[in-house]
């Protein structure tokens, strides 16, 4: 992953990585803040109790620091998701002195097998994060730990806590706060230089909206000690869907700077942001956005992936003054049909197959020419033929010299009329012209397998 962390990983063993480090007793700790959400958790294979088994290797390296470190743990999960929103959460913690580190978690359901597969640790379904992170050093002998995103702890979490110094807290790998947990909580820890005399600790809270401006800030002043352990919080109750950043600024008494340390988070307040696999979110994403945005888009908080998908549908609702959005609830649809009559298990998920594609673009056609075993050795060339004849220009790579005794099954969609616009075409967007009166698509099924190919089309 070339992006700083939260990683996280679509799928059906999808997960969020995030990680932290701290000053501790023996120098410097690293953490591995693993969480597994409740759409992964209502995906994985069970036992005859209801139980999920994960597997989880993760391997911290660098080369500073001598052999890669590994961890290799066993998880079981039961169906329920047990802090409403927040899913499963586990902490892997390793020695982590200052320098870059290369972090790879791998988690695999160890009740599932790859299609195809039969034995072997391979043929688990499997997801598998690796990212690149910098562990700093101290500052003036002085040391400062990340900024850790906690969820708010309640009854319902009691099950996900963890004590840090004494402290109860629930990590948030995510960082994502609003629709689940209106209270953003955060904990941040600045030891003192060695030896240096006791002295009071003041810290300073912001937080910055996308524009860079603060909005929010909270400070306060501790005892003389030498370690600082302390919590900010914030309500983020009114704060719309989108990216934020968290700034902390801590320093003793007589210091000539202080400490910084800047950590983003996200706000989202639709139950697909909190609920929906993020796979899921980027297959949808495929067919909206130009393949330089998707790839922006899929590293992106999911609270700021949120309000760019409200930005991108608002800007398409034909009801602007309604509740419902009619081209979200199109599309969603779309979808929905082409992954139900276009899916082949193990080859294609439907809508990233030829048909599902141009189904999701266009919908129904107005006509079907539906050939499934030609009767005559022509019958493919004909067809063919009378497209070319109406339209103008040839089918690519599909000479009707070449297609004499052809046998393979066909079909032809046809729209004609008033065709809207494909749901990825800004309807603001004047340069494309008028939209298409009459469209044809050629699909071929060139293995006889029911995978039909798009050949040729008029788009």
């Amino acid at each position: 992953m070339e992006s700083p962390p939260p990683w996280r990983e679509g799928g059906r063993v999808g997960f969020t990585l995030d990680t932290f480090t701290e000053p501790d007793s023996s120098g410097r700790a690293l953490d591995l803040l693993l969480r597994i959400p409740p759409a992964t958790i209502a995906q994985l294979s069970r036992d005859e109790n209801g139980d999920a088994s994960l597997r989880v290797l993760a391997r911290v390296a660098s080369r500073a620091h001598g052999r890669p470190l590994e961890s290799n743990q066993i998880l079981k999960l039961p169906a329920a998701d047990s802090a409403f929103g927040q899913g499963n959460v586990t902490i892997l913690r390793f020695p982590g002195a200052p320098g870059s580190y290369q972090v790879s978690v791998k988690v695999s359901d160890l009740l599932s097998h790859k299609p195809g597969l039969l034995h072997g640790s391979d043929a688990y379904e499997n997801a598998e994060v690796d990212g690149t992170i910098d562990v700093p050093g101290p500052q003036a002998g002085r040391d400062f730990s990340d900024i850790e995103f906690l969820w708010p702890v309640s009854q319902s979490t009691s099950d996900l806590a963890f004590v840090r110094n004494g402290r109860t807290v629930v990590p948030n790998p995510d960082r994502l706060y609003g629709l689940m947990a209106t209270e953003l909580r955060a904990r941040f820890v600045a030891r003192a230089a060695p030896q240096a005399p006791d002295r009071p600790w003041h810290w300073v809270a912001r937080v910055f909206d996308s524009k860079n401006e603060g909005i929010a800030q909270s400070e306060s002043t501790s005892v003389a000690t030498p370690l600082l352990d302390a919590e900010v919080s914030f309500d983020v109750s009114s704060l719309p869907a989108g990216a934020y950043d968290l700034e902390v600024k801590a320093w003793q008494e007589g210091d000539p700077g202080a400490l910084l340390r800047r950590a983003t988070f996200s706000i989202g307040w639709k139950a697909d942001t909190w609920f929906r696999n993020a796979g899921d979110v980027a297959d949808d994403v495929h067919f909206l956005l130009t393949a330089n945005a998707e790839d922006d888009f899929v590293v992106l908080p999911p609270g700021e992936q949120e309000r760019i998908l409200q930005e991108f549908w608002a800007r398409r609702d034909p009801t602007p003054e309604t509740a419902q959005n009619e081209a979200y609830d199109t599309f969603r649809e779309r979808v929905r049909h082409a992954n139900m009559l276009y899916t082949r298990a193990g080859v294609m998920k439907g809508m990233f197959t030829d048909m599902g594609r141009v189904y999701i673009r266009y919908g129904e056609p107005s006509e079907v020419l539906h050939q499934v075993m030609p009767a005559g050795n022509e019958t493919l060339a004909e067809e063919l033929q009378q497209i070319i004849d109406t339209e103008d220009r040839l089918p690519d790579g599909m000479g009707t010299s070449s297609l004499g005794g052809d046998m393979r099954p066909y079909e032809v969609w046809i729209y004609e009329g008033d065709i809207p616009m494909p749901i990825d075409v800004d309807p603001h967007d004047t340069s494309r012209g008028r939209p298409h009166r009459r469209i044809l698509f050629l699909f071929v099924d060139d293995q006889d397998t029911g995978l039909y190919r798009l050949r040729y089309s008029t788009e």
